[in-house]
């Protein structure tokens, strides 16, 4: 009796657990747009039956401050420096997700244009304060 009430418990409140973010399944796809991106910070965390990627990307890369996204337990595990795509959705200006290539169709110049400018300036990653991201 007792094993049969803790697995009713362990199952009752695995199954309550409120959703705390929404995924890129949860919206209508069609209201995202594909942006040039660039990957500058990821997190791994490997466990027994666990994996945890947390990323840190940046888009709008041809502004003086680009926009900054994260992406917690991403199903990609991208390297930091990678170009990437990222859908960012056309209504809602703080949801962004990683898409899955790495060039958007004829942006693959903005990424180098961005490293160069980020050279000339010394510093990893142009309008970007690295310092805020530890």
């Amino acid at each position: 009796m007792k094993k049969f009430l803790i697995i009713s418990l362990i199952i009752l409140f695995h199954g309550c657990k409120e959703k705390s973010t929404r995924n890129f399944e949860d919206y209508n796809e069609e209201d995202f747009v594909e942006v040039q991106g660039l990957i500058i910070k990821v997190e791994k965390e490997f466990a027994y039956q666990n994996r945890k990627v947390d990323v840190t990307y940046i888009y709008d890369l041809e502004k003086d401050n680009p926009t900054i996204g994260h992406e917690k337990n991403s199903p990609f595990i991208p390297m930091v420096g990678q170009p990437r795509v990222i859908m960012v959705h056309k209504y809602e200006d703080n949801v962004s997700f990683l898409g899955v290539n790495t060039y958007v169709k004829d942006e693959n110049d903005l990424v180098k244009k961005y490293l160069e400018k980020s050279d000339q300036f010394g510093v990893e990653y142009y309008g970007v304060d690295q310092n805020a991201l530890d």
